[in-house]
């Protein structure tokens, strides 16, 4: 019996160890192939194929086949960049096959919006979406001019200029102070972009309204733009590169009188006002230039080089992820001179997961340098800047002289009577530089505390050190433009902002109910210092520095200024089944820009969306795939006015002698209102989104109304006061901006042809409502802003033909000095009187609407894009061409050769006088021009090697090379160079007063992945 049991207890313990046995084997990994490719069969090099909740992972090789250990049921992740994610169970015996879809932009993405993500599906408030591919294409160093019509409700100014700044307003202009928007680089608050590498960014999104950006209160008025650079994703080691380079030349030439047709007009000029001919020009006089001929365009302009290289390196594991790149970007000036920019970038993202705990870190440092055109020329005006002086200058000049200290000619004025700016050789001879260094290094940590409550801390540090250096050596180019001292400036200082930010969220799902909630403390810190040297008098030979400088020449002087605002905000977000969804944005902001009493401000928003094509009882059309109506309203501030608007300042030198004896004394320098407080933004809008056809077509429409109220603004006050300057700013003016907004999408692929088209359109409509207590009205350069009307109004004379005679002048309204051949300005007012008050408006400087159209397709391994831009309804005072029509001594347009004379009658060009009695050249409808233009920014071509040849290589993974052209064609009736010109002076804004052209670009570019 005994042995019977032993014998039962051993075979029940060899049928466990059979099964377990069994088990273990069943349960071992095995290797588990497969092959990815794309929808049209090409393999996909690189894809991460991972093992969900393990840790293994491997790369797909050159013919996208890959090998993962594996058990029967696991689920693999199979990703790669521009394809949507699939995961696939695991089979006996099943060798996998995968076609990953590419991504092309669902209602899934997630998009980055203030301290936060959210699903595109889920927005309420006003958000761009850029893409970032489209905006690429655009080379240049700076993201703002990315921008430029690639999102509705953006608008962006920039120049030719190397390094120049670039201007961008959302949804119109909303101060009178300052209309920067502001930047958050990887969740950081910047004041500008220009530091940091476009090639970095991943994403950018534009907050536009109160319902999207009160998460970021005192400073969101002018708008967020909110830009996220590339971070790493766990997998082997990629090494990317990404690179151009390019020529750039000026499109356009002025058509400008020779020696000749200068001569002849300036001559004309002298006689008319009785004088006689100016030696250079007087074929009968021993100076007479006749050996001359200047081109100054064709020795000003010059073709200059554009390159930008981008190395980045990305990788790693789910507890510690990375991604490197380094940057590299030059531009060569297409002005005549040492203009250029170059930059060197460093970007580091690290981040991670380690349980509950969750991080990240960046690193980004540049540093650039900029060799500038001169700014000023200290004591002596700089007529019209450097490009209209370049066009204005005596064509009987020569750009070089060896009798010249310096060595560039210039008009001596017994001689030719008028004075002028040898700009190419100020250029060559003055030395302004520009260099930064700038290190943002942030750090976040995330804690999950309990399901769904995380608890972040996000810090940062963000300093830029710069010098300015100025030399000005001693010259002689002409009477005015002399110099006999010279002169050296140095000027160098440290940036510097630290922020802290304590921030709690907590997700809670009840059934159809989401809530998610954000709280959060920060501060921010800011501080700025300079010293300021200059030193005259260096000799030759020059070694710009202090010491040889003598001592009596030297001055210094040093500045200081800081602030801080600390701020509590809040957010919820409500979702109700995927049909009803609710965000409240709150902000209370305290800043020391303002007085105590005046510095804090609270900001709110409300927003709310309707997913009409998640309603069961509302059957929508099978074409519908998603239908969205939104609407949202709040408050902005801001706070982009100087440190310290609101003290006096005091000047301690004001001694005054009483009976013989000096007393110190103190007299205050300007008037200030101690009670400045928060510029107010009251934003409003409706909605609609719709996606057709599985999304293929996507559409959304929106209006909004801003109001911008208690805006700062200078108010006059007696000159009997002191103060200077002679005004005080106040919170006394209110506008408001209000316009449509649509966009449009479309995407198809025919067989192996595949495109896609997207077009942007938005208006604006801005409109003066209060200028402090009199509404008094600001004059501009042919401008006027008044009450009632948008900001910057093109304000001139009208004009009526040119005076044939005497009879004329006696039959027209009092017009002092008039002769034949003089402009007849119109009586516009009817009191018989031609002066200042017979100026009328003559259209908006501000365009009525703006659009940008981008269109791409792509066949086999061939790919094209271009990319349309432009603006129109608004009217713009041609600057330069007012001053080549001058009639003075300057030289002229060719348009001038055809003025009045007895015997030439039928011409609209006045005669040419020295002195202009009559007031021809003062600005009038002879000026104004429409500045509607449409442009081909961009097109680009490419051609990406099979995956067949890249095998061979064993070494590369893609390869793209391309060419590309940018400001191809341009179509407007512009007489001057760009209608696309700089200017943003606030009061003038239609006014060109020389912008550096936009060069037109050819660039040859390669994308290589290893």
């Amino acid at each position: 019996m005994r042995l019977l049991v032993t014998r039962k207890f051993r075979c029940i313990l060899l049928c466990i160890s059979l099964t377990l046995t069994f088990l273990q084997v069943s349960a071992q990994s095995t290797p588990v192939t497969g092959r990815v490719t794309d929808i049209k069969g090409n393999p996909i090099v690189g894809a991460t194929v991972s093992l969900q909740g393990g840790s293994a992972m491997v790369m797909t090789d050159q013919d996208g086949r890959f090998s993962i250990e594996a058990k029967e049921n696991d689920i693999l992740q199979l990703t790669n960049v521009g394809f949507k994610e699939q995961r696939i169970t695991v089979r006996a015996g099943q060798a996998i096959r995968v076609s990953l879809e590419e991504a092309v932009g669902t209602l899934d993405d997630v998009i980055v919006v203030g301290y936060g993500t959210q699903k595109k599906k889920d927005l309420t408030g006003s958000v761009g979406v850029v893409k970032v591919d489209d905006a690429k294409k655009t080379a240049t160093y700076d993201v703002a001019k990315m921008l430029q019509g690639q999102v509705s409700g953006v608008t962006v100014h920039g120049s030719g200029e190397p390094g120049g700044y670039v201007r961008i307003k959302i949804r119109g202009v909303s101060s009178f102070e300052n209309n920067d928007p502001l930047f958050v680089v990887d969740g950081v608050p910047v004041t500008a972009p220009f530091d940091f590498n476009p090639g970095d960014i991943e994403s950018v999104q534009i907050l536009k309204d109160a319902s999207a950006g009160a998460i970021y209160g005192a400073r969101a008025a002018t708008g967020v733009v909110i830009i996220t650079t590339k971070k790493g994703k766990a997998g082997q080691l990629k090494v990317n590169y990404n690179g151009y380079v390019g020529a750039q030349y000026n499109p356009k030439k002025l058509s400008v009188t020779d020696r000749v047709g200068y001569q002849k007009i300036v001559t004309a000029a002298e006689l008319n006002a009785g004088l006689g001919i100016a030696p250079a020009n007087d074929p009968s006089s021993a100076s007479f230039v006749d050996d001359v001929n200047t081109d100054w365009q064709e020795e000003g302009f010059q073709t200059g080089l554009i390159q930008d290289h981008n190395v980045g390196f990305s990788g790693g594991s789910e507890a510690a992820t990375y991604s490197v790149s380094l940057g590299y970007f030059d531009q060569q000036g297409t002005y005549t001179g040492p203009q250029k920019y170059n930059r060197y970038t460093l970007n580091a993202n690290l981040g991670g997961k380690k349980g509950i705990f969750s991080y990240g870190a960046k690193v980004a440092y540049s540093q650039s340098g900029k060799v500038a055109p001169f700014n000023d020329m200290g004591s002596r005006a700089v007529f019209g800047g450097m490009v209209t002086s370049l066009v204005t200058a005596f064509p009987t000049i020569p750009v070089k002289d060896p009798n010249h200290i310096g060595g560039y000619g210039g008009p001596a004025e017994t001689i030719y009577r008028g004075i002028m700016l040898n700009v190419i050789g100020m250029n060559a001879l003055l030395d302004n530089e520009n260099n930064r260094s700038r290190m943002l290094g942030s750090f976040w940590g995330e804690l999950a505390l309990a399901k769904g409550l995380k608890y972040r801390l996000n810090l940062s540090y963000d300093r830029t050190d710069w010098k300015d250096s100025w030399f000005e050596p001693e010259f002689e180019m002409g009477t005015y433009y002399t110099n006999t001292l010279s002169l050296l400036r140095d000027n160098r200082g440290i940036n510097n902002t630290s922020l802290i930010e304590n921030l709690l969220t907590y997700k809670l799902e009840l059934n159809k109910h989401t809530f998610d909630l954000l709280g959060g403390i920060t501060y921010q810190y800011d501080r700025g210092e300079g010293i300021y040297a200059s030193a005259r008098g260096l000799t030759m030979p020059y070694y710009p520095n202090f010491e040889q400088a003598p001592a009596e020449g030297k001055t210094v002087s040093s500045g200081y200024q800081e602030s801080n605002i600390y701020s509590y905000l809040g957010r919820l977000n409500y979702n109700f089944d995927d049909r009803y969804l609710l965000t409240v944005n709150f902000r209370r902001d305290g800043s020391s820009r303002f007085a105590p009493g005046n510095n804090f401000g609270n900001f709110a928003s409300a927003a709310g969306a309707w997913n009409l094509h998640n309603e069961q009882w509302l059957r929508l059309p099978d074409v519908i795939s998603s239908l969205k109506i939104r609407g949202g309203y709040g408050e902005l501030g801001n706070q982009n006015i100087p440190n310290y608007a609101y003290q006096a300042f005091v000047n301690t030198n004001a001694s005054y002698v009483f009976n013989g004896v000096l007393a110190p004394g103190t007299t205050t320098v300007n008037v200030v209102d101690p009670s400045l407080k928060w510029e107010t933004k009251v934003t409003s809008y409706v909605g609609v989104d719709a996606g057709l056809m599985n999304e293929k077509l996507t559409f959304s429409a929106e209006y909004y109304r801003n109001t911008n109220k208690d805006l700062l603004f200078p108010l006059p006050i007696p000159l009997t006061v002191g103060s200077f300057p002679s005004n005080v700013i106040s919170n006394a003016a209110t506008m408001r901006n209000s316009g449509f907004e649509f966009n449009l999408g479309y995407r198809s692929q025919v067989g192996k042809f595949k495109y896609n088209l997207n077009a942007n359109m938005h208006t604006v409509k801005n409109e003066v409502l209060k200028l402090g207590d009199n509404d008094d009205p600001i004059y501009g350069a042919g401008s006027k802003t008044e009450v009632g009307r948008s900001v910057g109004d093109i304000f001139v004379y009208r004009t009526a033909g040119l005076f044939n005679s005497q009879e004329d002048i006696a039959k027209h309204a009092q017009q002092v000095n008039a002769a034949p051949g003089d402009v007849r300005f119109v009586d516009t007012n009817g009191d018989n009187v031609i002066n200042d008050l017979d100026r009328v408006y003559q259209g908006s400087a501000i365009p009525k609407y703006y659009f940008g159209f981008n269109a791409g397709a792509g066949y086999g391994n061939f790919d094209f894009s271009m990319f349309w831009q432009g603006h129109g309804g608004n009217k713009v005072v041609n600057g330069i061409y007012h001053d080549l029509m001058l009639g003075l001594y300057a030289n002229y347009h060719t348009d001038y050769l055809n003025y009045w004379t007895p015997q030439n009658t039928n011409t609209n060009v006045p005669r040419p006088v020295i002195g202009d009695p009559n007031g021809n050249n003062r600005l009038s409808d002879r000026h104004v021009e429409s500045g509607n233009y449409i442009r081909l920014q961009n097109f680009q071509v490419g051609y990406s090697l099979p995956a067949g040849i890249l095998g061979k290589t064993k070494i590369l993974n893609s390869l793209r090379i391309y060419i590309s052209g940018q400001n191809v064609l341009t179509i407007s009736d512009y007489k001057g160079y760009d209608p696309d010109f700089m200017s943003d002076g606030l009061y003038s804004r239609g006014f060109d007063i020389g912008s550096w052209p936009n060069p037109r670009t050819y660039m040859f570019g390669v994308q290589a992945g290893f």
